[in-house]
């Protein structure tokens, strides 16, 4: 159980699944993995130069015939890579040796090799669609090429490492195996000996770059421009990529990157690479002799300014043939500037004089504002895509919260499992499944009749699919085996969904609900910790009279030591003991009324003949109510001296099992709080001086001067809760330390004294209490709320109502097929043709999706650039090309400010190597 506090993750892929049965596994057909007959195959897998994973079947396991599904179908993907995937069955292949097949929980993992050598172990609970085994095992493939960057540091130490060699790509995601994270693996397969590339997974690592103000779940990928860069004080200049995310895109997008900063014609020839892939929009700078300098330096500011966003040819007007300029559509005097968008037929050019750059830049923003008919996904083009190393704006905010209106199903998980401990710790243990063959589980039938026959009964109401259901679950069948040799078997469980009649008629509607009944009739709800031994302590509770009758001054000693009047040991840390005599009536009636309403807490006892009176030397009189802290050493025990009321004694009995000076932890946290005292806290370590003030503080406490204070201690080791707190609390960080804490005011005060001793510390408290010194630190105000929005249940339910009003239109769209033909509408008219052209785009667009997969894998094999380098989500969201908000400033002589490009201090290299970066 220790392992179910750990981690975050997704909670219920194992859980409530039904597991597939031997035969079907066996019996499956697989077309792109390799079905290993013998184990001579498997050694050849193994002993491939690349990359080989293997699943080794030896029995159900939830989900296991969708995983190897799944798997089949990636294997198809991963052969285009070089990766093998094999299918070993030990079951059938009982002879074989393989030891994989008697490793423990093998069958939870794909095993991956290269050259006779164990890589990895992937676990199957991030291997569960194409897209997360694809992109783990090429991050497998690409471990060198591709590393995982967890921090600023780690990252600028990479950025330092490749200045002046390689531009970096380096991509923030919200996990590993996702479909942002798998086509930004096979980009990076085709072009890592051109660019270098990164992942991260954790926000910090980009905490400094200015548009990462992004939500937990965004993607976001950063193009670092170090190849040109030498400032080793300075991080690399950057922009972020904002285009479309699918593969299509973002393989056109880094191939632009490839292409040179201004293609010179004719001299680098006629067919413009990024005009002919339709990836860019181009803009033309014509120039003559004379006008050649001021042009190229427009030129290489202009391309600094729209990088991968427009690509910039500079033209020689006079070595241009007469059939060149006709097919540029130019005409007229120079140095003249054009824009020819892609799709469009002819450029359009600038009227007027050159003027200057910023007047050239405005031509080109408005030219790329201008929506044609035919063309619906423009781009956002703005100063903000342009970032460079001096414009770090930290308080700028990109993120809108308009963007949570509409749910996706990205944002719907991270709904379901934003920082859920418990839903992580439930799917941590599910290949443990909770032991319940001790725990009757009851049904409608079971239910009245099990209450009415036993004395005593547990029910745990629970929803197998609840995180905290699952998680109590845990604990109750642990604390089934420590009871076990009980034989009436208190503990049993009703399955909520299974059941939901049971739970209504006990009107159950907070989950889980332990509720304990006796002789048939409800007793109470359980109200303690979901923890397995404080569900025994209970069930051992209720089992034994409570009040425990003293039956003379034996009993009462024995009971003091611990032990009951069966000679059983006391199962609590606390102890309530009456000592009466037989005229005390409404005492002891008022004591039993208040231990029936606290017996499933603490033990009560009681003697009502006055034999603690003829115990000599004894400490309590009679009559006496008298709490005893058997863990207490400081003060073990408080007698209760007020009124003979339910309710007063109640309270008091509550407050005074309290440990006088207990350890601050988890479990003791709630009651402590519940006082609403100011809580002094004593953070120490394992050194002598720690000690010594611990023996200072316990004096204090026993002196009993300040009851209005609650003492504490905290371990303040290295790497501990307590430690973590005290640095919230002073940033000294000196242990031992003494903190006055009051939470209802949000103030704390440190004690500074170099020796404290208690003398000084009483002073130094009474001064905090009347409020003549000043907090040493005030805490933040805040609400405990999820980080991220709920669900917007009004727009799911507007968004399912359109996806069944397009549902409804593609039907219609078929019955019209069918009664006139393709290409007419419902009333027989002849449909546009562009419009059966968009059609036509969308039925194809996995297949070329299929197309750039394999150019990108063609490409690496070819390794063209090295002189110099699935699936579709089913609601991703197409990419959006807007408006092109303002050019960024520029002087008079041309040179771009820090606003207007990305890489800004590359201009000295770049200028000098006229323009022709190739």
């Amino acid at each position: 159980m220790d392992t179910l506090w750990f981690n975050i993750g997704l909670a219920f892929l194992f859980l409530g699944t039904v597991s597939v049965n031997c035969k079907s596994v066996n019996e499956m057909q697989f077309q792109h993995m390799k079905k290993i007959l013998d184990e001579s195959e498997l050694d050849n897998l193994r002993q491939r130069n690349e990359v080989s994973a293997v699943y080794y079947y030896k029995r159900d396991i939830p989900r296991l015939k969708g995983f190897l599904k799944e798997l089949d179908k990636t294997a198809e993907y991963l052969k285009l890579y070089g990766v093998e995937v094999g299918f070993f069955d030990c079951g059938i292949l009982h002879e074989a040796k393989e030891p994989k097949c008697n490793e423990h929980n093998a069958e939870f993992q794909i095993f991956t090799y290269r050259s006779n050598h164990v890589l990895l172990e992937l676990g199957l609970e991030t291997m569960f669609d194409v897209n997360s085994i694809m992109s783990n095992i090429l991050q497998l493939v690409l471990i060198h090429d591709v590393p995982i960057l967890q921090s600023v540091e780690e990252r600028i130490e990479y950025e330092n490492k490749y200045k002046g060699e390689k531009d970096i790509l380096f991509t923030y995601q919200k996990a590993i195996g996702t479909f942002e994270h798998r086509i930004f693996m096979e980009v990076a397969f085709a072009y890592h000996d051109k660019f270098k590339f990164a992942v991260c997974t954790n926000k910090q690592a980009v905490q400094d770059l200015k548009d990462s103000s992004f939500s937990p779940s965004e993607k976001s990928i950063y193009v670092l421009r170090c190849k040109n860069w030498t400032e080793k004080d300075l991080k690399c200049p950057y922009f972020k990529y904002s285009k479309k995310y699918d593969l299509a895109t973002l393989a056109n997008f880094v191939k632009s990157l490839t292409y040179p900063k201004v293609f010179m014609m004719p001299s680098d020839g006629m067919e413009i690479p990024f005009y002919q892939d339709k990836g860019l929009h181009v803009g033309y700078f014509f120039y003559n002799k004379d006008s050649k300098d001021t042009v190229l330096s427009a030129a290489s500011d202009t391309a600094d300014a729209f990088f991968t966003n427009m690509g910039i040819v500079a033209v020689d007007v006079d070595r241009l043939s007469p059939e060149e300029k006709v097919e540029l559509d130019f005409h007229g005097s120079f140095p003249a500037v054009a824009c020819h968008k892609r799709n469009m037929e002819k450029p359009v050019f600038m009227e007027g004089n050159w003027g200057k750059l910023q007047v050239i830049h405005q031509f080109l923003v408005g030219q790329l504002n201008k929506q044609d008919s035919h063309e619906s996904d423009v781009q956002s083009i703005s100063s903000d895509d342009f970032i460079s190393s001096e414009d770090m704006d930290e308080d700028s905010e990109q993120f809108n919260e308009q963007d949570f209106e509409q749910f996706g199903d990205d944002e719907i998980e991270e709904v379901e499992t934003q920082d859920d401990a418990v839903a992580e710790a439930v799917y941590q243990s599910r290949r443990k499944l909770p032991q319940v063959d001790l725990i009757d589980a009851l049904t409608d039938k079971t239910f009245p009749t099990t209450i009415k026959n036993k004395d005593l009964v547990f029910v745990l109401f629970y929803l197998p699919f609840d995180d905290k259901s699952m998680a109590f679950l845990y604990a109750y069948a642990d604390a089934s085996k420590e009871i076990e040799n009980d034989p009436a078997r208190p503990l049993t469980r009703v399955n909520c969904h299974d059941w939901t009649d049971v739970c209504g008629n006990e009107k159950i509607n907070i989950y889980p609900t332990m509720r304990m009944y006796r002789n048939g009739k409800m007793l109470k709800d359980y109200k303690g910790l979901l923890d397995s031994k404080a569900v025994v302590t209970t069930v051992k509770l209720l089992n034994q009279s409570n009040p425990v009758n003293l039956v003379d001054s034996t009993s009462i000693m024995d009971l003091m030591n611990g032990v009951l009047p069966n000679s059983k040991q006391v199962v609590t840390e606390t102890v309530v003991m009456a000592l009466l005599d037989k005229s005390h009536h409404t005492e002891l009636k008022v004591f039993k009324n208040v231990a029936s309403q606290l017996e499933d807490t603490m033990t009560f006892a009681y003697n009502n003949d006055g034999a603690a009176s003829k115990i000599p030397d004894f400490k309590f009189k009679v009559p006496s109510i008298v709490v005893l802290r058997r863990s207490d050493i400081l003060k073990p025990h408080v007698v209760y001296i007020g009124k003979l009321e339910v309710t007063e004694m109640k309270d008091f009995i509550i407050k005074a099992s309290i440990p006088s000076m207990p350890e601050l932890t988890v479990e003791w946290f709630p009651a402590l709080y519940r006082q609403q005292k100011p809580f002094v806290i004593l953070f120490l370590d394992e050194y002598q001086e720690s000690a010594r003030l611990k023996k200072v503080m316990e004096d204090i406490v026993i002196s009993s001067k300040f009851p209005m204070l609650q003492f504490v201690w905290m371990n303040a080791d290295p790497k501990s809760v307590g430690r973590s707190v005290l640095n919230e609390y002073d940033k000294d960080n000196r242990v031992p330390e003494i903190c006055y804490v009051d939470l209802k005011k949000g103030i704390v005060f440190n004690n500074k004294d170099e020796y404290p001793v208690e003398d000084t510390i009483s002073e130094w408290l009474t001064s905090v209490m009347n409020e003549k010194i000043e907090p040493s630190k005030v805490l933040e105000q805040g609400d405990w709320k999820p980080k991220k929005h709920g669900y917007d249940f009004l727009s799911l339910i507007d968004k399912e109502n359109e996806r069944k009003k397009k549902k409804k239109q593609r039907n219609q769209g078929e019955r019209i097929i069918e009664e006139h033909g393709v290409g007419f509408d419902k009333d027989g008219r002849e449909i546009n043709a562009e419009e059966e052209r968009v059609k036509a785009e969308t039925k194809n667009l996995d297949s070329e999706e299929d197309e750039i997969r394999e150019e990108l894998v063609a490409l690496h094999k070819t390794r063209l650039y090295k002189s110099g380098g699935g699936r579709r989500h089913k609601d991703h969201p197409e990419g959006s090309e807007g408006k092109v908000t303002s050019p960024p400033e520029v002087d008079e002589k041309y040179k771009a400010t820090a606003d207007s490009a990305s890489h800004q201090g590359q201009k000295s290299k770049e200028h000098k190597s006229k323009h022709t970066e190739l």
